[in-house]
């Protein structure tokens, strides 16, 4: 006979020989990956602040320009501060390490936002930029060596 029949492999076995694939796949690429650093597990918290204390100098800068009339710039302030508020509260591993440090940061960035509802003065803004810049530092501190 010249033909042989063809004989279909088992779904079973198939199915077993993808999981065993997969899972072979999933341990050696574990076994060589390196080991998570604290440097590396503090980036993200780190960087959240950096962003925050970068949205609070926009805040002070756009809020001497609404002090001088430009009514977008009020806006533009306003919404600096809520992005402030919002990298603050990413940085969830930093609240972790230093929660009074994490209260001052919050408190300050609070008296920023009631200063600016209140219309207080561009100056009284920038004295409560300078002291919740000041928390973030210390923050971002906690991951330096």
């Amino acid at each position: 006979m010249l033909y042989r029949r063809q004989r279909n492999l088992s779904p079973l076995l198939v199915t077993s020989a993808a999981v065993l694939g997969l899972a072979l796949g999933f341990f050696a690429g574990r076994a060589t990956a390196p080991q998570p650093t604290l440097a590396s597990l503090l980036t993200p918290g780190v960087e959240h602040a950096r962003k925050a204390s970068g949205a609070l100098e926009i805040a002070a800068l756009e809020y001497a320009r609404a002090q001088e009339g430009n009514a977008s710039s009020r806006d533009a302030a306003r919404s600096a501060a809520r992005q402030a508020h919002a990298e603050l509260d990413a940085a969830t591993l930093l609240r972790q390490l230093n929660p009074g440090g994490f209260r001052e940061a919050q408190a300050a960035l609070a008296a920023l936002t009631g200063d600016m509802d209140a219309h207080r003065s561009a100056d009284v803004i920038q004295a409560d930029a300078a002291r919740a810049q000041a928390a973030l530092r210390v923050l971002q501190g906690v991951a330096s060596p």
